[in-house]
């Protein structure tokens, strides 16, 4: 009998959110593009894991940590994570149809600095918008996850991901912008985001 793991890192938070529901109230429906899922993971830190982490040993310590950048809250961790589990087949990236937003790309180029693959000129030209969904292999793993969650913690879950996925990136950056202004102080579209419609 197999004994059932903990939920205690970032990188749970990672793949539970990507299996949990969302608009179509089905499992493991996509997210679009790396900022809208930097931008629900910092959201998630800030407005969810206080009352979602009873019962887990998550806490702001071991979560993803976030610092203000020229397009808002950033997280290496999050692109590190997600080649992480791309590499181990647990995640699938994916291209999407979506437009790629100048953040989109900002944010990919300052992981890709940091990263092994920083000399290579052609990945930044090449760079498309992925959607983000679990492998079959993934699925099984999470699921196992999922289950431990309370009905509680599910429903936080699945209203997060749905709200998440429902609102356009340009609403969820002004909404970031307009709630958490520390962490846009070095940002160089902050009139922009600001004073731009949702």
């Amino acid at each position: 009998m197999s004994q059932r793991r903990r939920i205690d890192n970032r990188r749970d938070i990672l793949l539970l959110l990507l299996y949990s529901p969302g608009v179509c109230n089905q499992p493991n429906e996509p997210v679009v593009g790396s900022t809208r899922l930097v931008k629900m993971l910092f959201l998630f830190r800030e407005e969810v894991l206080p009352q979602f982490r009873k019962g887990t040993k998550i806490d702001s310590q071991n979560f993803y940590q976030f610092f203000p950048w020229w397009f808002g809250p950033f997280s290496r961790q999050v692109y590190d994570d997600l080649n992480f589990f791309i590499l181990r087949d647990f995640i699938q990236a994916d291209e999407s149809d979506e437009d790629t937003l100048p953040q989109s790309l900002g944010e990919w180029e300052l992981w890709l600095s940091g990263s092994s693959g920083a000399d290579d000129e052609s990945a930044i030209v090449d760079y498309v918008e992925h959607e983000y969904c679990l492998t079959d292999r993934g699925l099984r793993f999470t699921a196992a996850l999922y289950e431990q969650l309370t009905a509680n913690q599910r429903k936080t879950l699945c209203t997060f991901k749905k709200r998440m996925l429902q609102a356009p990136l340009r609403s969820i950056l002004k909404y970031v912008y307009e709630r958490y202004p520390d962490q846009i102080e070095r940002s160089e579209i902050k009139d922009q985001v600001l004073n731009s419609g949702r």
